[in-house]
């Protein structure tokens, strides 16, 4: 769960939402999608099976992630990010993106038992994230018209767990413990205005 987190990564991800009106652009360390896969096959067919494409481990680890991700999350993004990477740079084209560490990737590629633990509940985070996600999509819609310009918002989980709310509305950045939070501050910024 993905961004405006001010530049440190001590959130083990965030799911933005960008909105089409603002979406943010930039580098995108996405890992190949199953077409990619497809490519392998196809420059054997191509050239006989003495001509291969191997992928490096990473690449398979990450490919394996965003597979699994993506299966569950069919509207999100998976990006894998590290330490000093600008998260608010990191969009994709779909409604959401989940932003993980390194770490965290090699962790959801594990398949080892003794990793079993902490992945379900990696995977348990990312399931709150993402149902907070389109509750908080559907509160700041209903907060705000034609006129607001929204150009993000997400939420970030640190690594206990604890979720924290951003959002980027009309030139201003608005975080809080709770989406109540946000929402009432837009909320006081519009009636001050």
């Amino acid at each position: 769960m993905a961004g405006n987190v001010n530049g440190t990564f001590n959130q083990p991800y965030r799911v933005s939402n960008d909105i089409p009106k603002g979406k943010v652009q930039g580098a995108k360390p996405k890992a190949p999608s199953k077409a990619d896969n497809t490519k392998a096959s196809t420059v054997a067919s191509k050239f006989g099976e003495s001509a291969s494409l191997e992928l490096s481990p990473e690449v398979e680890m990450y490919g394996k992630v965003v597979d699994l991700l993506q299966r569950k999350y069919e509207n999100a993004d998976v990006f894998v990010a590290s330490k000093g990477d600008d998260l608010s740079q990191i969009g994709g084209d779909l409604e959401y993106s989940i932003i993980l560490s390194e770490n965290e990737m090699k962790l959801l590629a594990s398949d080892d038992p003794s990793d079993k633990e902490a992945k379900d509940k990696l995977l348990k985070q990312i399931d709150d994230a993402m149902t907070s996600i389109d509750k908080m999509s559907q509160q700041i819609g209903e907060n705000t018209d034609e006129k607001d310009e929204i150009s993000n918002f997400g939420i970030s989980v640190d690594k206990n767990g604890k979720m924290n709310f951003f959002a980027d509305i009309n030139g201003n950045s608005y975080k809080g413990n709770t989406l109540e939070d946000i929402v009432s501050s837009l909320l006081k910024d519009k009636s001050n205005s």
